[in-house]
């Protein structure tokens, strides 16, 4: 039994590195000749998310890609300080909002058919999927515990059960700090803290260095509840794990994640031409059927195991406030885990 386990275990191993090696997935700095030669992506996607979609456009466009997965925070530091980093695609426009004057102005050929609310968020943002801010619960361990929104996470049985990430390097975490203080605030982020110090105490020290760690660790039974975006639950119930989505009834932040071209970009038009794919119809209907996530364009209908938007209590947050309070924010909780997060 000892050596099937262990051979199972190698046959993983060994599948899970062909798949980096031949989907091109890596992490950390580009190699400087790859480089060269293609079109070099920092993302924060999971690769589940990522391959299927560089696949299709290297089929289509004959562009060959180089994806790097990392947090937001790190992506944003490479793209500042590497010029061989081509595009960052990921990372909601309030978590990159600051590093704007690092992207190349651009409006693809497909802005026409967003909505409204999308077309016009920056002049180097363009907007690749709308993507809410949910609480993940795991339906085998939660028993009669009530969870419907931030207050229920209050409750002294979840403490130390909850899933949260830094949110210094976590584009969804910031989201929900974000959305708590807007949320539990009423509208006003400074009334929201009484909240946030109160939920950061129920972390009991234990904060996560990634989102992934968040719903990785709901679905295996580590925690009971997770703080995440929507197509993260939605992927681990699609895996047939024991998931419910809680879509917080005090207020819902969904903001817009985005396609972000380096300003010192060496490949600009292959660039230009990888935003043009990600907002196609084609893709954004794939997106939305197969991967979860919801889109910005106006002719594609959500995936059915969502909640159709209108029927959330969506809250809206000033990214003008939100963008010069960040780093204010985020040291400020910082201090109340005690510099757990730094």
């Amino acid at each position: 039994m000892k050596r099937k386990i262990i051979a199972a275990a190698i046959f993983v191993f060994v599948v899970v590195i062909m798949m980096v090696i031949f989907f091109n997935i890596g992490y950390g700095q580009p190699d400087k000749d790859t480089a060269q030669e293609k079109l070099v992506v920092v993302s924060p996607h999971p690769a589940p998310f990522i391959i299927p979609l560089i696949n299709e456009f290297e089929s289509e466009t004959g562009i060959k890609v180089k994806a790097l997965q990392c947090g937001t925070s790190k992506a944003l530091e490479l793209i500042k300080s590497n010029a061989d980093i081509d595009v960052l695609w990921g990372g909601s426009i309030l978590s990159v909002g600051e590093s704007e004057g690092a992207f190349l102005p651009y409006k693809t050929e497909n802005i026409d058919s967003f909505y409204e609310n999308f077309k016009d968020v920056g002049e180097g943002f363009t907007c690749f999927t709308d993507v809410p801010s949910v609480l993940m619960i795991n339906t085998d361990l939660i028993g009669d515990i009530e969870v419907k929104g931030y207050e229920d996470l209050l409750n002294p049985r979840l403490k130390g059960k909850i899933a949260f990430a830094d949110p210094s390097g976590s584009s969804s975490s910031f989201e929900h700090l974000t959305n708590m203080l807007y949320a539990m605030g009423n509208g006003n982020p400074e009334d929201g803290w009484d909240y946030v110090e109160k939920f950061s105490d129920q972390l009991n020290g234990v904060i996560l260095q990634s989102s992934s760690e968040v719903y990785e660790g709901v679905s295996s039974g580590k925690f009971l509840v997770g703080l995440t975006f929507e197509e993260a639950a939605l992927t681990m119930i699609n895996q047939d794990k024991h998931i419910k989505i809680v879509y917080m009834e005090e207020g819902i932040l969904s903001t817009p994640d985005g396609v972000y071209i380096n300003k010192n970009t060496k490949h600009a038009d292959s660039a230009k031409k990888f935003v043009d794919f990600m907002t196609a119809y084609n893709t954004q209907k794939y997106i939305t059927a197969k991967l979860g996530r919801r889109s910005v364009r106006r002719d594609v209908e959500a995936s059915v195991l969502v909640t159709p938007k209108e029927e959330l209590n969506i809250v809206e947050a000033d990214r003008d406030v939100v963008g010069s309070s960040k780093n204010k924010w985020l040291s400020r909780f910082s201090d109340m885990m005690g510099g757990a997060n730094e």
